[in-house]
């Protein structure tokens, strides 16, 4: 048995060193072509072929077999069939037990032979690995562009292929390892290069210093920089990743100790950059693309539900809405200019931050003067100011800005300037439909309100309670009126007289709930209607704002109240609640000015 291996070994070296004898003569392909018949020849097999491994298809492709062959051989073998841990071992071909070698060449594009037997031993298995490998070892260092050209076919149609650069860089690094193994490879990328990586990656720095320097210049450039190590301890090659518009990245390769950089590796390299850069920039464009895509079909179903005549509530919360899914922010507010130039008409649909008190003078010094659109990455001119990423976009009427919207997070950097652009883009398209909405509700308002004292009319309070006593369980009713009003017209005039009524409605608005419904009855008379409120709850406000009037008119003036209030446990009707809470008005006037006075229902 020892005589046929070390037979088998020698008759193995003796045909391989005859192929190498004649490289000058011979092809890589017929070079290999022989190595397939020498083993087919040595171990007397009727079968030889030879599968290269493809990244495009993850699996092994048939390349080269004796044409002698007599057997039917499959085209292509998955990568599952074909086992990661030993050099050599079985597979199915062709519905038959096959025996297979794994060869690398200089690519690792695991070149394998394949031969079909009955049974070979494992030691003469060995020997044709060992022997086999060797040489293609020697036929890789002969025909380096033989061997590199299809590689980068093969790697080309594998990342061309690819949609996400992340993708295409990971592949590409992992091929360079493989082809490298005893280099270390780093990836030098661009800052606003995005990618999502498993491999070692460092941010480009454009400054000359000993660290960088090379990798900068590589990437300026667009051309291949070699710096050599101190002491030589080898060489650091630097290929910049370029595409046909810009450069992406570069690759920093360094060499294991002393070893230099071949020419052919430079080149082969240089291909691989090239090629990964145009397939980088591919993907870019694709992404663009697709980003452009996602922003139109936004901003259209934006748009397409801003013309379905919705009011100023319901299109700022749907803007909101998409703000946040665009750019996931902390905070959203709508700021709206009100006529002495300051920004406290803070709307509903705004968050929380914008609708403390306190945080009224921070929101005006950060929208003083601001009549373009303004993105901080990192803000910090405001120093107790807790948000850093803002963006801050004008709503403009032609060449009017009306208000703002104020987007934040509390991180620095965290809006990008394409989300930026975005939005501004957005909001532009939302800024007619916002301007229409507060023009109806102020022309609404207007038909609702008194000019003077800005409460509700007289009219719209009657259609509330109308509506209120078919759905409400209950209700009450608080008539005002100011006592000597015509003293204070004809002692100081009909124009300080509108002021008193205005100071007095002042009042009456900031004690009214949510619900309430402030109004000018007529005249000096003003009245409030609290829905769900009971008469003797009625009673407490009217004395409120009773006490309140006399401390803050000036000059100082007394309210005289009647409350009455209705039930559903009783038959009741508008007239008679009005009538009622008349009635407790009159008799507060009697009873000495300046009191409250209630009326119930009589049972």
């Amino acid at each position: 048995m020892m005589k046929d291996r070390d037979l088998i070994q020698g008759n193995l070296q003796q045909a391989y060193f005859q192929i190498t004898s004649n490289l000058s003569h011979l092809s890589y392909e017929e070079s290999l072509h022989n190595m397939i018949k020498a083993i087919k020849q040595v171990l007397h097999l009727k079968w030889v072929g030879v599968y290269h491994y493809l990244r495009s298809t993850n699996s092994y492709h048939i390349q080269l077999m004796d044409p002698s062959n007599e057997i039917n051989v499959l085209n292509q073998l998955p990568l599952n069939a074909i086992s990661n841990d030993n050099q050599f071992g079985k597979c199915i071909i062709d519905r038959s037990s096959v025996f297979y070698l794994k060869l690398k060449d200089r690519n690792f594009s695991k070149v394998l032979v394949c031969f079909k037997a009955f049974q070979i031993d494992p030691t003469i298995l060995a020997i044709v690995q060992s022997e086999s490998q060797r040489l293609i070892m020697q036929l890789d260092q002969y025909y380096p562009h033989q061997i590199n050209y299809p590689f980068l076919y093969d790697l080309s149609i594998c990342i061309f292929t690819m949609k996400r650069k992340s993708s295409i860089l990971n592949e590409v690094i992992d091929a360079i390892r493989e082809i490298y193994p005893t280099h270390s490879l780093h990836l030098l990328l661009a800052h606003d290069t995005e990618v999502d990586y498993n491999f070692s990656v460092k941010s480009m720095a454009y400054t000359d210093d000993s660290t960088n320097g090379f990798g900068s210049k590589a990437f300026m450039t667009e051309e291949v920089q070699i710096e050599k190590r101190k002491g030589g301890a080898g060489e650091k090659l630097y290929v910049p990743l370029t595409g046909r518009q810009g450069v992406y990245g570069v690759i920093q390769l360094i060499s294991k100790s002393c070893d230099v950089f071949a020419k052919s590796d430079v080149d082969f390299i240089t291909h691989i950059a090239q090629t990964a850069g145009k397939a980088i920039e591919n993907a870019s464009l694709l992404e663009n693309a697709n980003l452009l895509i996602a922003d139109l079909k936004l901003i259209n179903e934006v748009t397409h539900q801003l013309n379905s005549n919705l009011n100023l509530t319901d299109i700022t919360e749907f803007v909101r809405k998409k703000i946040k899914e665009v750019c996931r922010a902390s905070e959203i507010g709508f700021i709206f200019q009100r006529s002495d130039g300051s920004y406290a008409d803070v709307l509903t649909a705004s968050t929380a931050y914008f609708k403390k008190e306190e945080n009224q003078s921070l929101v005006d010094k950060l929208l003083k003067d601001i009549v373009h659109p303004t993105f901080y990455g990192k803000f910090e001119y405001i120093p107790t100011f807790p948000y850093h990423s803002l963006m801050i976009i004008p709503l403009r009427q032609d060449i009017h800005t009306y208000g703002h919207v104020v987007i934040m997070h509390e991180a620095s950097y965290f809006f990008s300037f394409e989300v930026f652009k975005l939005l501004q883009s957005l909001i532009q398209h939302c800024s007619l439909a916002l301007a229409n909405a507060i023009l109806k509700e102020e022309l609404e308002k207007a038909v609702i309100t008194d000019y003077l004292t800005k409460l509700y009319s007289r009219n719209y309070l009657e259609k509330v309670v109308i509506n209120q006593m078919k759905t409400a369980r209950m209700g009450s009713l608080i008539l005002f009126d100011i006592d000597d009003f015509k003293r204070i017209n004809d002692t100081y005039g009909h124009h300080v007289g509108d002021e008193v009524l205005k100071q007095v409605a002042d009042v009456i608005m900031r004690f009214s709930e949510q619900d309430a419904i402030p109004s000018r009855w007529g005249g000096e008379e003003l009245a409030i209607y609290t829905p769900n409120l009971s008469i003797d709850d009625a009673v407490q406000i009217a004395a409120g704002i009773r006490e309140q009037v006399e401390e803050r008119t000036n000059p100082t003036v007394t309210l005289s109240c009647g409350v009455s209030s209705w039930s559903e446990d009783f038959d009741d009707s508008v007239s008679e609640l009005f009538i009622r809470a008349d009635k407790a008005l009159y008799e507060a006037k009697h009873r000495g000015k300046n009191s409250v006075v209630k009326r119930v229902k009589d049972r």
